[in-house]
């Protein structure tokens, strides 16, 4: 059965925005949400510090603490660059106990397969041309999630791929959402659609979610299939590790304008 779908926006304790504008993901702006994970030093920093004391400052302090010396004082170490959190409630024996896993995601651009992609105007844009669709969040409500791509480098960035990270907060209390045969279910800390937010990521950067954030399943934009690293805590119960809304009526459209894309329809960029 599908995930259910929240109410629509009259009867949903908050309003919600229909179109989203793009933003840099950047550890500042994404403190809310969990870690925006990017390198702590520039990349002219080509040789490790002699002493302790002449460490760089992390550039993105207070996100990032400071560095010290590692392998044979060959290597600058930043520990922890992003949190790993397990907060799985105490279950009864018959209920498997949380383990750590790694997984990888082969992200398939969605601009070239169509997927999630709407190319008709927008009441609330001007712009028109490729959007991304978000009509449905997911989060983990005791783990952390991160998401760390392989073989994809920063200056692909601009016209080769990218990821978007869709993120909303949850409110307090419950929403009634229905299953598509009528049932209802209750969703306890529904995402608070009012506060929703779109991130575009580099080549060169990370993401984990915080426990509890409600996010839109990873989307890839570009040439280029890319495979992340992904890490989290699961227990096998699929309520525990995964819960997901449809929004349905509250669903948007993040404008994808200025990322120079192609879709799979017309091959030809979309600036």
């Amino acid at each position: 059965m599908p995930p259910p779908t929240l109410p629509p926006p009259s009867t949903h304790p908050h309003s919600h925005v229909e179109h989203l504008k793009l933003e840099p993901l950047t550890p500042s702006s994404f403190a809310e949400f969990g870690t925006a994970i990017s390198s702590p030093f520039p990349p002219t920093l080509t040789h490790p510090p002699r002493t302790a004391e002449t460490i760089p400052p992390p550039l993105h302090a207070p996100h990032q603490p400071t560095a010290v010396l590692a392998n044979q004082n060959s290597a600058l170490k930043t520990s922890p660059i992003s949190l790993f959190v397990d907060n799985y409630p105490v279950r009864p024996p018959t209920t498997p106990r949380s383990t750590p896993q790694m997984s990888m995601f082969s992200c398939f651009p969605r601009n070239l397969s169509g997927i999630g992609i709407d190319t008709t105007p927008s009441s609330s844009s001007s712009s028109g041309g490729l959007a991304f669709k978000a009509d449905i969040l997911e989060r983990h409500p005791y783990t952390t999630q991160t998401f760390a791509p392989l073989g994809l480098s920063a200056g692909e960035s601009d016209k080769g791929s990218v990821f978007l990270v869709v993120v909303a907060p949850s409110l307090p209390g419950s929403v009634k959402a229905t299953f598509p045969d009528g049932t209802s279910k209750v969703v306890t800390k529904p995402p608070d659609l009012s506060r929703l937010r779109a991130f575009v990521a580099r080549g060169d950067q990370a993401v984990t979610y915080a426990a509890g954030t409600w996010h839109a399943p990873m989307v890839v934009l570009g040439q280029k299939r890319v495979d992340f690293l992904v890490t989290q805590f699961v227990n096998k119960v699929a309520e525990d590790d995964c819960q997901e809304v449809l929004l349905g009526s509250n669903s948007l459209r993040v404008d994808l304008k200025g990322l120079g894309l192609q879709d799979e329809k017309s091959g030809t960029a979309k600036l």
